[in-house]
C-alpha cells in the first residue's frame, strides 16, 4: 500500500483548485499502478466532494473534518408505510466534530456512544497515548451517502490542539488513522526546506517550463540529499563531531545540515594535498576564494 500526502503546495495554477489538481494527480497515479492500493492524506483543502464524491476504491482517505461538519446517523429510520413520499436515505443528524467532543466532556458516567476512549499511536515521531472518540456517520456534502469513520483525537498532555480527522475506511483501527495523518506532515517539512534551504522561489523565471522543470529537480535534489546522508554521510568524521556540538534546538535530520556535511565533503575530496601539484593547490584556492566572494 503507497501512501500520497497532499498539502497546500500543491496548487501551482490559479484557475485550478487545490482538489480538483490533486484530483487529476490521483487519476495519473491509479494508472500508473493500476495494482496497487494507495492511501491519500490531506487537511481540510481536500476534504471536498470534487476529489471525494465518486473516489476509486482502490483508495483510502484520511483527512480533516470541518468542525461544523453537517453529519448524519448511517442509520436509516424505519418509515410508516401510510407515510408518503420518499423514504428517507440517511438516519438523524448527530453532532458535528465540535459538539461531539463537548459530549464526551460532559460525559461523567463514561459510557454510553460519546465517551473517550484511550488508544495508543505514534504521531509526528513519537509514540502517544491519546483520547480518541469515534463513530461513523454520513457527511453528504462530502461523501454523499457512502458511510465513514469520524475520529476526533485529544492529546491530554496538551502538546497539539484537537483534531477532527476522518477516513473513509470505516473498518480501520483508531491507531492506523492517527498515525497515517501526522505522516502528512513530511510534506510540510519537505515544502520548508525547499524554500528555505533549496531556495526554489529565488529563480526568476520567463517561460512555463522552466517553471514546470524547477520544481521536480529540486525535489530530486533534495531526495538525492537525504539518500545520500542516510546511507552514507551520517558516517563521515565531521558528521560525529556535528552531532557532539548540537544544541537542545538542533537535530541532523534537517536538509540544512545534511547540505552543510555534504558540501564539506565534497570540499575534503576536491582539495587534496598528498595527489595534486602546487599549481593545482593554487588554482584551487583561487576558486574556492570566488565561490566563497559569491556566497557573501
Amino acid at each position: 500500500m503507497t501512501s500520497i500526502c497532499a498539502g497546500p503546495d500543491l496548487a501551482g495554477k490559479k484557475n485550478k483548485s487545490e482538489a480538483t489538481l490533486a484530483k487529476e494527480m490521483l487519476h495519473d497515479i491509479l494508472l500508473w499502478f493500476p495494482d496497487r492500493k494507495l492511501v491519500l492524506v490531506g487537511d481540510g483543502a481536500y476534504s471536498v466532494n470534487n476529489l471525494l464524491g465518486e473516489l476509486d476504491d482502490r483508495v483510502t482517505y484520511v483527512g480533516v473534518m470541518r468542525a461544523d461538519a453537517a453529519i448524519y446517523d448511517v442509520t436509516v429510520p424505519k418509515q410508516s408505510k401510510s407515510k408518503r413520499g420518499p423514504k428517507p436515505r440517511k438516519g438523524p443528524r448527530l453532532p458535528n466534530p465540535k459538539e461531539a467532543v463537548k459530549k464526551a466532556d460532559g460525559n461523567r458516567r463514561g459510557s454510553g456512544p460519546w465517551t473517550w476512549q484511550t488508544v495508543k499511536a505514534e504521531a509526528y515521531g513519537v509514540t502517544r497515548k491519546l483520547k480518541v472518540l469515534s463513530f461513523q456517520a454520513i457527511w453528504p456534502e462530502v461523501r454523499g451517502l457512502v458511510p465513514i469513520l469520524v475520529v476526533l483525537v485529544r492529546d491530554p498532555l496538551g502538546k497539539f490542539d484537537d483534531k477532527y480527522l476522518f477516513t473513509t475506511d470505516v473498518n480501520a483501527s483508531l491507531s492506523w488513522v492517527i498515525t497515517t495523518f501526522s505522516w502528512r506532515w513530511s510534506i510540510e517539512v519537505a515544502f520548508k526546506a525547499s524554500k528555505q534551504v533549496m531556495k526554489i522561489q529565488a529563480p526568476q523565471h520567463w517561460c512555463r517550463e522552466s517553471i514546470q522543470k524547477l520544481a521536480p529537480w529540486v525535489w530530486l535534489m533534495q531526495s538525492v540529499i537525504s539518500l545520500w546522508y542516510f546511507t552514507e554521510g551520517h558516517k563521515l568524521p565531521q558528521a560525529r563531531a556535528a552531532r557532539r556540538r548540537f544544541g537542545d534546538w538542533d537535530t541532523e535530520w534537517s536538509l540544512a545540515h545534511m547540505l552543510r556535511m555534504l558540501r564539506a565533503e565534497i570540499l575534503a575530496n576536491t582539495i587534496t594535498p598528498k595527489s595534486a601539484t602546487k599549481a593545482d593547490l593554487l588554482q584551487l584556492l583561487s576558486a574556492l576564494e570566488s565561490y566563497l566572494n559569491l556566497a557573501a
